[in-house]
C-alpha cells in the first residue's frame, strides 16, 4: 500500500513539473519577427550573400546579410521566416550569429534555424532551400543595417 501511495506522489510530482515546464514554454513570446533569403556558393569554404527584413513594433528594418563557412561543397538558395526572441533594442538585432550546421541538400529541402548573436538575441526560423550542397561545420551569418 505504501509503495502505491510513494508512485501516485512521483506521478503527480512529475505531472506538475510538466505543465510548469509547459507553461513557460508557450510564455517564450517573441520580440519581433524575421525574414531573409541567403545564397550559398562552397567548396571546402563557403561564402553567403543576401537580405532580409526585421518586423518589430510596426517598423520593418532592412537588413544586409552575410557569412562564412568551412566544410562545405555545393550551391544553394534559401529563404527564412521566423521569430526574434531576447531583443531589447532593435539595433541588438545586429552583430554574428553562430550555429552548428549539418545539412544536405538535393533539390527543394526544408529545415529549421536557431542561431544566437553575442547580444544573446535568438533566432528561431524555418528555412526552405533549393540547390544541390553538402555541409557539415559551424557556420556564421553576419546581420547589418542596409
Amino acid at each position: 500500500m505504501r509503495l502505491v501511495a510513494t508512485a501516485r506522489m512521483f506521478a503527480a510530482a512529475a505531472l506538475a513539473g510538466g505543465l510548469a515546464a509547459a507553461g513557460s514554454a508557450m510564455a517564450d513570446t517573441p520580440d519581433a519577427t524575421i525574414s531573409f533569403g541567403q545564397t550559398t556558393i562552397a567548396f571546402v569554404g563557403s561564402l553567403q550573400w543576401g537580405s532580409g527584413t526585421l518586423h518589430v513594433h510596426g517598423r520593418n528594418i532592412p537588413l544586409k546579410i552575410s557569412g562564412v563557412g568551412v566544410g562545405a561543397i555545393g550551391a544553394n538558395k534559401f529563404s527564412a521566416e521566423g521569430d526574434v526572441f531576447h531583443l531589447r533594442h532593435a539595433d541588438d538585432i545586429f552583430g554574428t550569429y553562430t550555429a552548428v550546421n549539418a545539412n544536405a541538400t538535393a533539390g527543394a529541402g526544408a529545415g529549421i534555424l536557431d542561431m544566437t548573436n553575442e547580444h544573446g538575441v535568438e533566432i528561431r526560423a524555418h528555412a526552405t532551400s533549393a540547390g544541390l550542397s553538402l555541409s557539415l561545420a559551424p557556420t556564421g551569418m553576419v546581420v547589418k543595417p542596409k
